[in-house]
């Protein structure tokens, strides 16, 4: 299993030793955009190898149902193929497209299945969690340092503990609080414009509908020898597809806002309110923690 480590000279935090030497420190960062899930706490003595956050998989995992479902099915229809090449019943060119589909759909489950795998991250080293840049629920962007461990026991203050919420999706911001506000673990912080998601779900609504009624009609016709294998199993695909399109635009819907993940106080932005933009991952405020 890949580690995606930054080693940084110095902390956030101050750190106290307990020893001479400067202890060893690590950076972990994801590789993904995504949504943070820590599997830690601020202050935790962690051990080599132990998980210490991921990024939410949900996208990933309505994808790898998806490509599960085109494996099954493609297995079916090169079974199928395999009898109904040797009555001359379909043409060697649609068996060997059955071959090849068959090849791709394992191949893309196999991708999936490795994108889910480097959505987590461990410990380098025994040690301390040290620093939490993102907490759970904010936004995650490719290769931003998210936790950092330090070899050893060390002591750190973790009531002063900092949050940078960062968005999940590219959006036009609506920012619900101010600077210098007090804020209670779980209000709203934000939402970015969901506009174009919506469409898309209306979109991909409709293509699911007319995808059901072309499927209907495709196996009436397929049972009657009047199109082919191939073609009666293009038409299951697309709507596989389509299901599989709604899910994650439905995920994306869900992700839209953003919460605080402990009581504390808005002590900074970063140059980014309401009306505008903002990508997937970037800084909008901090939160520090209530004393």
């Amino acid at each position: 299993m890949k580690k995606f480590i930054i080693i940084l000279a110095t902390s956030l935090i101050p750190i106290m030793s307990f020893g001479n030497s400067t202890p060893k420190q690590a950076w972990i960062a994801s590789i993904y955009k995504g949504v943070v899930e820590l599997k830690v706490q601020l202050g935790q003595q962690v051990k080599k190898g132990q998980l210490i956050f991921e990024v939410n998989q949900d996208q990933y995992e309505a994808v790898k149902k998806y490509n599960e479902q085109t494996v099954k099915f493609n297995k079916l229809i090169l079974a199928r193929g395999e009898k109904l090449v040797k009555n001359k019943s379909i043409s060697l060119d649609d068996y060997q497209q059955c071959q090849r589909d068959m090849k791709m759909a394992k191949a893309q489950l196999e991708l999936t299945k490795a994108n889910i795998a480097l959505s987590k991250y461990y410990a380098p080293f025994d040690g301390t969690v040290t620093n939490i840049i993102c907490y759970d629920g904010s936004g995650l962007g490719d290769n931003d340092p998210e936790v950092q461990i330090t070899e050893g026991s060390v002591k750190i203050d973790t009531a002063h503990r900092v949050a940078m919420v960062c968005t999940r999706w590219p959006g036009v911001l609506d920012v619900k609080v101010q600077e210098g506000e007090k804020v209670k673990k779980g209000q709203l912080l934000y939402t970015i414009n969901t506009d174009d998601m919506k469409a898309q779900q209306i979109i991909d609504e409709a293509n699911i509908e007319y995808l059901s009624t072309v499927v209907k009609r495709e196996k009436k016709l397929y049972k009657t020898n009047t199109i082919s294998l191939l073609k009666y199993y293009t038409a299951i695909n697309n709507l596989d597809e389509a299901i599989s399109n709604l899910k994650q635009v439905k995920i994306q819907l869900k992700q839209s806002s953003g919460y605080a993940p402990f009581d504390g106080t808005i002590t900074r932005f970063y140059n980014r309110y309401t009306g505008s933009g903002n990508g997937a991952g970037k800084p909008l405020l901090d939160i520090t923690a209530a004393q």
